[in-house]
């Protein structure tokens, strides 16, 4: 969660900053704070989807001011290391110090709370239809109608990896029935084969 942040430099009240996240490959922005002063608060929670406890021992912060006309810039910054006590089930709330213009660790702080929780992971038995007869299913025989799938499940999917297409997202979610886990599951596996199949490229 990105709860708020506190200056002692360059964020001043004529700037409308905003947080971007990285964890992993995936990268999450915060809603802009029009008009701050040097404690702007966001309280925004964030999911971030991890294939395991090995693979993302880092959390990048930027802050940036967001400009109508040019690019926006880059207040502030922070990379901020995952203790092994998050991943045992401990909270981890504290002030993290920013780096920018004035300098390493000098440019104010931002109070992140990080936890980490294993989602269970709920798999459908297969099921197989047996005809009474043998050769063919009987010609009067319906198939069943395809999965309804939720636009909420869709979005959810979507705040996770926001990378993935939601026409993709659908079609994992049909292919799974509409299970909202399994179709997380096989997004994590997708994903990881693709990162293993760029680094042996």
């Amino acid at each position: 969660a990105v709860v708020s942040t506190q200056s002692t430099g360059t964020l001043i009240g004529s700037m409308d900053p905003y947080v971007r996240l990285k964890v992993g490959h995936n990268t999450y922005e915060t809603f802009t704070h029009g008009g701050a002063d040097k404690t702007p608060c966001w309280n925004k929670v964030y999911h971030c989807p991890l294939p395991n406890t090995h693979s993302v021992r880092t959390v990048s912060v930027e802050i940036f001011d967001e400009k109508a006309l040019t690019e926006d810039q880059r207040i502030a910054y922070a990379k901020i290391a995952v203790p092994d006590s998050v991943f045992q089930g401990h909270t981890l709330d504290e002030w993290f110090p920013l780096s920018g213009k004035l300098g390493e660790g000098k440019e104010g702080s931002i109070n992140l709370i990080i936890s980490y929780t294993t989602m269970p992971m709920i798999t459908l038995p297969y099921q197989r239809i047996h005809y009474p007869y043998m050769g063919a299913a009987p010609e009067h025989f319906t198939p069943p109608p395809p999965p309804e799938i939720k636009e909420s499940d869709v979005t959810a999917i979507k705040d996770m990896f926001p990378e993935v297409d939601k026409e993709v997202i659908r079609t994992v979610l049909e292919s799974k029935h509409g299970n909202l886990d399994s179709a997380v599951a096989a997004i994590l596996d997708i994903m990881g084969s693709g990162d293993s199949n760029q680094r042996q490229n």
